[in-house]
């Protein structure tokens, strides 16, 4: 028997955290059609919106010993910043699955997420984040060896590479599934 859809791995693991984190106040589900969004959260009763996430999914991979000191979670997405243009997600989730199999998640507004592509038109958007055991999270790719070792010690300049403020930041769905449309 062919299954009707399936999901992938990073929407199980959003889907799963969501239920036994936040199961309380949060129901989530799965659309039955693919229309660019991955699942829909709403409130247990039923008041507000329904918060639409796309979710894109990393397993670690590991790096040189010296950078990897306080270094705990590493992925590598490959985005088309057309999509992410043209996005109906109000919140895009990155799943890194570490090699310890510990999930973190990078949840940031979809119009946040818009202002970060890089500029002149690019076709693919390779974006690695790299987090850190102080809580900071950074998109290090195109960073050169002495800038990436300059980040795990002294962080990042360019506020576009800081992610640190949308890792776990669970508090968007509160605030969102709180509008009325």
């Amino acid at each position: 028997m062919k299954p009707l859809f399936t999901i992938h791995e990073g929407e199980f693991l959003v889907g799963d955290h969501i239920n036994r984190r936040l199961g309380q106040k949060f129901d989530v589900w799965v659309p039955t059609k693919d229309s660019g969004v991955d699942l829909l959260v709403t409130r247990k009763q039923r008041r507000g919106v329904p918060v639409r996430l796309q979710v894109k999914f990393s397993r670690g991979f590991s790096i040189r010993e010296e950078m990897a000191r306080h270094l705990i979670a590493t992925s590598w997405y490959t985005l088309d910043p057309k999509k992410i243009r043209t996005s109906r997600g109000d919140l895009w989730v990155f799943v890194i699955l570490t090699l310890k199999h510990e999930a973190h998640f990078v949840v940031i507004p979809t119009r946040e997420l818009r202002k970060r592509i890089p500029r002149g038109g690019v076709r693919k958007w390779n974006l690695y984040l790299w987090v850190f055991d102080d809580g900071c999270c950074y998109q290090v790719r195109d960073l050169q060896k002495e800038e990436t070792l300059d980040v795990i010690h002294r962080g990042v300049r360019d506020r576009h590479r800081d992610c640190s403020q949308w890792l776990e930041n669970w508090r968007l769905l509160d605030r969102l599934t709180g509008k009325t449309r």
